[in-house]
């Protein structure tokens, strides 16, 4: 199983597993948690942005809009984001 460099499981181990019916199942592990510095931008989102768009101008790739949800863990709702609502932009691993 190939997972897609903008898949946000893209640092995440593979393993076979059992399913239910004693079938063996590729699956994407879970990646203990890290503490991590990131460099972030600040971000003042506009009225009737959508998430995969700016993730599409920042990050090249509109399935990248993960990152933001990450680093932005109290915004639960990625539609509903009000205009001029600061975000943090991730940049990379310091």
């Amino acid at each position: 199983m190939a997972i897609d460099i903008t898949s946000r499981y893209q640092r995440n181990d593979t393993a076979l597993v059992t399913d239910r019916k004693g079938n063996p199942q590729l699956a994407i592990m879970n990646r203990p948690p890290v503490d991590q510095t990131l460099r972030v931008t600040d971000y003042r989102w506009r009225s009737n942005e959508r998430i995969d768009e700016v993730a599409a101008r920042y990050y090249g790739s509109e399935s990248s809009w993960w990152m933001y949800a990450e680093a932005n863990p109290s915004i639960m709702d990625w539609t509903q984001v009000p205009a001029g609502q600061q975000i943090m932009v991730p940049r990379g691993l310091a």
